[in-house]
């Protein structure tokens, strides 16, 4: 299949800049190499933020460990999405939270980005959620909601593993959002805080 260039350039040319900056953002990595050119040309007639092109180059590149390492470090020392506090380490927790309504049970298990403080509450609020909620569902309710509660605490014992985890998947999979707003803390903070709530 042979890809038309210059249809591809018409439509990014017809395209507003949200739709130019969501692209360089999050969706450079799929593009081939020759769409990429036209993508950046476009960002560059249009007189975009150039770190949106920062943004792309580190989605069509393999990423080092060391490149890894400065975005985790940049995520570890942004403000706390959820209270805004600047001077303790964000981490990464999984949530998981069982509500239950005779014949439907729901199970989330959410990976969030916080302060050690609000990753408590949170975590808190989803305990409580769960023993209220969780077991009125049949069958499904009266399973998951000791299974929710006993990983919980599983979490606990080993949350310095899955905080790293969780904000290494977070890096790698939005390096575009984090690169594109690398001089704009307060744009990755939003974009984790949006991430949080999904």
């Amino acid at each position: 299949m042979t890809i038309d260039l210059e249809q591809i350039k018409q439509n990014y040319a017809d395209f507003d800049d949200f739709k130019i900056e969501r692209l360089a953002k999050n969706e450079a990595d799929g593009l081939p190499p020759e769409v990429v050119a036209i993508l950046i040309e476009e960002i560059g007639k249009r007189g975009l933020n150039p770190d949106l092109i920062k943004g792309i180059e580190s989605q069509t590149k393999e990423l080092t460990e060391s490149e890894l390492e400065k975005l985790i470090e940049k995520i570890r020392h942004l403000p706390c999405p959820d209270c805004g506090k600047q001077f303790t380490p964000l981490i990464g927790s999984i949530i998981r939270t069982v509500k239950s309504f005779i014949v439907f049970t729901s199970y989330s298990n959410t990976h969030v980005i916080t302060c050690t403080s609000c990753s408590k509450k949170r975590r808190k609020k989803a305990v409580i959620t769960t023993l209220l909620l969780g077991w009125w569902g049949i069958p499904f309710g009266l399973f998951r909601t000791p299974i929710a509660l006993i990983s919980t605490l599983t979490d606990l014992n080993k949350q310095e593993a899955t905080s790293e985890y969780i904000i290494a998947l977070f890096a790698i999979g939005n390096m575009g959002e984090i690169k594109s707003n690398w001089n704009n803390e307060q744009e990755i903070v939003d974009f984790i805080r949006h991430t949080n709530e999904s």
